[in-house]
């Protein structure tokens, strides 16, 4: 059940181009994946990163983008580079593709590992296929929401504060991206990535 979200989910967030429908399949694909990767039985310092973590991922970064896009009139078309029937085919590669990495010797007796392959490349697929910054944000988060399963899949015996930590830097990127839509809107309104070429410092 929580696997079969988590996949509808992704492949949602590569092939929509509106931010709303996108921003509830995040939750729901960031919902999923901080499910199956709860640290049972850690630290408490470790329990509480990981709570801080799955504030600002399913809280704070989403509503940040809310308030950018109604403060500054900013279109909830997330732009994406390719026709929908190319997404929709890129989407099922991807899946066919990490379904041939769980066949390989390394990954065949690992549990969910198609769902952690599945959902770093999708993560990354959303930021490839769109122009829009915010979609580039909500890929950030999602990549590090596929970090901490990663860990939680590959090594369930590291210690948890190790995994949670490997998710700090997405984060931190997220913060910067958003960081730079805010700046960025003033001069094109659209936050369309082309625009920064014509940025001179």
């Amino acid at each position: 059940m929580v696997i079969g979200l988590i996949l509808f989910s992704a492949a949602m967030l590569a092939i929509d181009s509106r931010l709303r429908s996108a921003l509830v399949a995040y939750a729901v694909f960031t919902t999923g994946t901080l499910w199956l990767a709860f640290p049972h039985g850690a630290a408490l310092s470790a329990l509480a990163f990981f709570f801080v973590l799955a504030v600002v991922k399913l809280a704070i970064g989403p509503f940040a983008l809310v308030m950018l896009v109604k403060r500054f009139k900013v279109p909830e078309d997330l732009a994406p580079s390719v026709s929908l029937p190319w997404r929709l085919l890129l989407v099922v590669a991807t899946l066919l593709a990490a379904r041939e990495i769980t066949r390989m010797t390394a990954f065949n007796d690992i549990a969910s590992a198609g769902v952690v392959f599945y959902a770093i490349f999708t993560s990354m697929m959303i930021v490839v296929l769109h122009r829009n910054l915010l979609a580039h944000v909500i890929g950030l988060l999602m990549l590090g929401s596929a970090i901490t399963l990663s860990g939680a899949v590959f090594a369930p015996g590291l210690p948890s504060a190790i995994e949670i930590a490997d998710t700090f830097d997405a984060v931190v990127a997220t913060v910067v991206a958003l960081a730079i839509a805010r700046a960025l809107v003033g001069f094109d309104p659209r936050l369309d990535i082309r625009s920064l070429r014509e940025l001179r410092g």
